[in-house]
């Protein structure tokens, strides 16, 4: 008679370990990069929403009371008169998340974006190399080596931390207020508006305005 004798085949306690180690060495290594990466996209996709409404706000003011930023001589007034009254703007902060808008004038929309408007200077005239003329060429900028528009995308939560890099966009964005358009300022916020951080490839050739609009 033969004997046959069944052998049940498993893994060793040994073995499970060191499969549960590598496992946890590959999500500590993965799982970070995972994490900035979608936060990261978040942060793109709410900047492009805040200079698409805000932009908003200049044409339907434009269009129903006449008016461009350019007939406002303070940050306050260009606030109260357009942002206030033309974004869904609810009672915020009445300070920016960084120093960095310090001393402008703030306002939180109800999706929890913090805007300040600071830096600011309208001539009102409509002399083609005044501050804020009608044809968009400069800005309504004081100092125009400075913004006049500061962007906390996403409020009061970390990392208030000013974007300087397209490949790590932080919560913070710089722009400026032209009498009828807003633009990014800087080349990082430039770069997160308009490239596509996927494919690298640029997907609109807008830039800072130089034309009539």
């Amino acid at each position: 008679m033969i004997n046959i004798r069944k052998t049940n085949k498993a893994f060793t306690l040994a073995e499970v370990l060191i499969t549960l180690v590598i496992i946890g060495v590959i999500a500590a290594m993965t799982v970070p990069t995972l994490l900035t990466n979608t936060q990261g996209h978040e942060f793109r996709t709410a900047f492009k929403k805040a200079i698409s409404t805000s932009n908003q706000a200049l044409t339907v003011n434009k269009a129903l009371d006449g008016l461009t930023a350019q007939d406002f001589t303070t940050a306050d007034e260009v606030v109260d008169n357009i942002f206030k009254t033309k974004m869904n703007v609810i009672e915020g902060s009445s300070s920016f998340t960084n120093s960095c808008c310090s001393g402008g004038s703030v306002f939180t929309t109800q999706d929890g974006m913090i805007f300040c408007v600071t830096n600011w200077n309208s001539a009102n005239s409509d002399v083609p190399d005044s501050d804020c003329n009608q044809f968009n060429t400069t800005p309504c900028a004081l100092d125009k080596t400075k913004p006049n528009l500061w962007i906390d995308v996403n409020g009061a939560k970390k990392p208030n931390t000013i974007t300087t890099s397209e490949k790590r966009p932080k919560d913070i964005y710089q722009a400026l207020i032209y009498a009828q358009r807003i633009v990014p300022y800087d080349i990082p916020s430039q770069e997160v508006m308009y490239l596509d951080h996927y494919s690298n490839k640029e997907f609109a050739s807008q830039e800072t305005p130089s034309e009539e609009s």
